[in-house]
């Protein structure tokens, strides 16, 4: 019967001490939720890419009209910097995403573009298409199949703008040394657009027609 006693002693103490703890503690003990941790937004350079700095960064996407890009063309082409200059700063901002600022490519990102035999072929109308319509699927470069999907720049790269950087990609990026590309090429081009990416195929069978 002592121990009996005893026990009972000890739990009703145990339970004075626990109603007498503040009510708002036990509430938020009992709704207490571990906060989520937040992943850092991801961004595709295949897709689109930031322009600015900082708080004033703007993301914009290649293949659908973007006033902000063709705001920063625009720019660009009413500058007073000769052509070169006016194709390296299109390069920069644009094709550096994925090709990389010197040219060479990266791993899952985009082939390179020095050394390139799309790139140095006699004739730019090949290029032309490819900027415009983007590229999807193998292609060979530099001995190597690469099986990426370049996004299409019509809606946002006006012909003179194609013009000015394929030229600058041809003949001055790195060790490159081919012709110009005049903006009638990249107009002519621009004629036979296509509403899907151009295929390796479809480009060597129409420059062989």
């Amino acid at each position: 019967m002592r121990l009996f006693a005893t026990l009972s002693v000890l739990l009703l103490l145990g339970l004075a001490v626990y109603f007498a703890a503040p009510v708002r503690s036990r509430r938020q003990e009992a709704v207490a939720v571990p906060r989520p941790v937040l992943a850092p937004i991801q961004t595709n350079a295949r897709e689109g890419f930031y322009i600015g700095s900082g708080e004033r960064r703007t993301y914009v996407q290649y293949a659908t009209p973007d006033p902000v890009l063709r705001s920063s063309m625009q720019s660009v082409m009413d500058g007073s910097a000769d052509p070169v200059t006016k194709g390296e700063q299109i390069f920069q901002k644009i094709c550096a995403a994925c090709h990389q600022k010197d040219g060479e490519g990266k791993d899952g990102i985009a082939p390179p573009l020095v050394g390139s035999e799309w790139v140095l072929a006699p004739k730019g109308d090949r290029l032309a298409r490819i900027v415009l319509n983007g590229l999807n699927g193998p292609v060979q470069v530099r001995r190597r199949t690469w099986n990426l999907l370049m996004p299409p720049l019509k809606e946002n790269l006006g012909d003179d703008e194609i013009a000015v950087v394929l030229s600058y990609v041809r003949s001055h990026l790195a060790g490159n040394r081919a012709a110009t590309i005049l903006p009638g090429i990249v107009g002519a081009a621009r004629k036979q657009a296509r509403a899907v990416p151009e295929s390796a195929e479809d480009l060597l069978r129409v420059s062989a027609e």
